[in-house]
């Protein structure tokens, strides 16, 4: 920034004699400024000059700051009083120089080069630094994998999106409200607590590894338990105990522990079905030995009260002989159909029941409405009438109502026609807790005398049948009323689905 083309000359002679090959670009006013500073080809260095006609050193040295640009700025002059020199400083120019001792010139462009280039080199590194932290801080937050870091006093100091959608908490409300590793889960606190003592639980030449992965319980915001994994690592194992801080991996294994426990429990199920198929078949050899003989006698002549008692040994043959058949279908499922009245189904688990019912002191109300025979598999849905009106019997241990209700019905989810059935009874009720359990095999609130499995197979020949079965109940507290319901619906099999013709047509019958 030079009004005098000579002194201009001069200097850039200076220059190249000096080594340096320069390609200059001389300003007067702040506009040709302006435009210099907007070019593409910004310059390395500025030299001003202190005082111009129409401008200034200090102003120019003002127009690079506010254009936020790092460029050295060397401010030169013909006589530059002390005073002068250090207030220039002071606005943020690099060096001065007087123009009649252009030998620190050259020394003062080379340094203010190097320093520019290493405030340039310094500058990349820095944004290139925090690019890979944003980078790193998104991986982080958009990891399904949950993240805690702590501090010594295992305060939770750090936690990714992952840990706080598992645990129930507020984006960023477990580092702004003091949470603690104790609260979220003792065991992880253990392990920070040992981690660093314990040489099983420590890699080998000082390594932030700290043991093998284990299993835990997370306490959710609102106090629920969730099932977890836990991983944790020292994070500066070289620092001392105060400045320490752990990171604690934690993955969501509700649903492994879920699918475990139904595993479980299938092959539970699968040895039962398979010792009561081996029973059942061991027992129908025995039982034909029997009917051939009770056939025999009945074949000679009997006096009259004899010949009573053998066809009630028959008749008690024949429940023990389909006790078997449904036996051997808990393990293999029958694959005959026939069309069945569910009344007639009722009678017969009625008159099973009868003498139950009545040393129970249980009055039974019938409710039965028009509805047509069906197919299905009449043995499975018998089966689940017993078990529906059995449980209903023992909840009413004190005597009280079995009120059953029949009615033709429809199932909008699939269209087929069918029959609905109702038990219900006034006896103990079923709190919340019993009842979301109560489809699951081998649950039972009888003790030694329930197996667990009646529910659970009637919901298996239910959901066989595409029926539906669902409960409602009310515990019984002192005084007050209780009870439980029953609600089934079984599609006829040999249905088809029914057309909206056909829902208009039934809906204008029944209306």
């Amino acid at each position: 920034m030079e009004d005098n083309a000579d002194d201009a000359f001069l200097l850039e002679r200076h220059l190249r004699q000096n080594g340096f090959v320069p390609q200059t670009t001389r300003v007067e006013t702040p506009a040709e400024m302006s435009d210099a500073l907007q070019s593409e080809g910004l310059p390395d260095i500025v030299l001003a000059d202190y005082n111009l006609p129409s401008f200034s050193g200090p102003a120019a040295l003002q127009m690079l700051k506010t254009a936020g640009l790092d460029i050295p700025f060397i401010m030169m002059s013909g006589a530059i009083s002390e005073e002068t020199a250090v207030e220039s400083m002071r606005a943020g120019a690099q060096d001065y120089v007087t123009k009649q001792n252009l030998v620190r010139l050259v020394p003062a462009i080379e340094r203010e080069l190097r320093e520019a280039a290493a405030r340039k080199n310094k500058l990349a590194a820095e944004m290139a630094l925090r690019e890979s932290e944003a980078r790193f801080h998104r991986l982080v937050e958009a990891m399904p994998l949950g993240l805690l870091i702590s501090d010594s006093a295992g305060r939770v100091v750090y936690a990714n999106g992952a840990v706080e959608r598992l645990l129930g908490y507020a984006n960023g409300s477990m580092v702004a409200g003091g949470v603690t590793l104790d609260s979220l889960c003792p065991t992880l606190e253990s392990a920070y607590g040992g981690s660093d003592q314990d040489p099983e639980r420590t890699g080998t030449g000082g390594s932030s590894v700290a043991g093998e992965p284990f299993d835990a319980v997370c306490m959710t915001a609102s106090g629920q338990p969730v099932d977890v994994l836990i991983g944790v690592a020292l994070l500066n194992p070289e620092s001392t105990d105060e400045d320490r801080q752990m990171a604690a991996f934690i993955v969501d294994v509700t649903l492994q522990k879920k699918s475990e426990e139904v595993l479980r429990q299938t092959e539970k199920l699968a040895v039962a079905g398979r010792l009561a198929a081996s029973i059942a078949h061991e027992i129908n050899n025995p039982l034909e030995a029997i009917t051939n003989c009770l056939y025999l006698v009945g074949a000679t002549a009997l006096p009259e009260d004899a010949r009573t008692f053998l066809e009630l040994a028959q008749k008690e043959l024949d429940r023990v002989a389909q006790i078997t058949v449904q036996t051997l279908r808990f393990y293999r499922r029958s694959t005959q159909t026939a069309h069945a009245d569910i009344h007639d189904l009722l009678g017969t688990v009625l008159a099973l029941l009868d003498s139950r019912m009545r040393r129970m002191q249980i009055e039974v109300m019938r409710e039965f409405g028009e509805i047509p025979p069906i197919l299905v598999h009449d043995g499975e849905i018998r089966q689940v009438l017993v078990n529906l009106i059995g449980n209903a019997i023992d909840a009413l241990a004190e005597g009280g109502v079995l009120r059953l209700r029949t009615r033709a019905g429809h199932d909008w989810g699939t269209g087929r026609w069918g029959v609905r059935v109702t038990v219900a009874d006034n006896g103990s009720g079923m709190d919340e807790a019993t009842l979301k359990r109560i489809f699951e095999p081998f649950f039972s609130t009888k003790g030694i005398t329930g197996t667990g499995l009646g529910l659970w197979v009637s919901r298996e020949i239910v959901d066989k049948h595409q029926g539906t079965l669902t409960v409602r109940s009310l515990p019984r507290v002192e005084g007050g009323p209780g009870g439980t319901v029953f609600r089934l619906f079984i599609p006829d099999l040999g249905e088809p689905l029914a057309t909206r013709e056909t829902e208009r047509q039934s809906a204008g019958a029944a209306e």
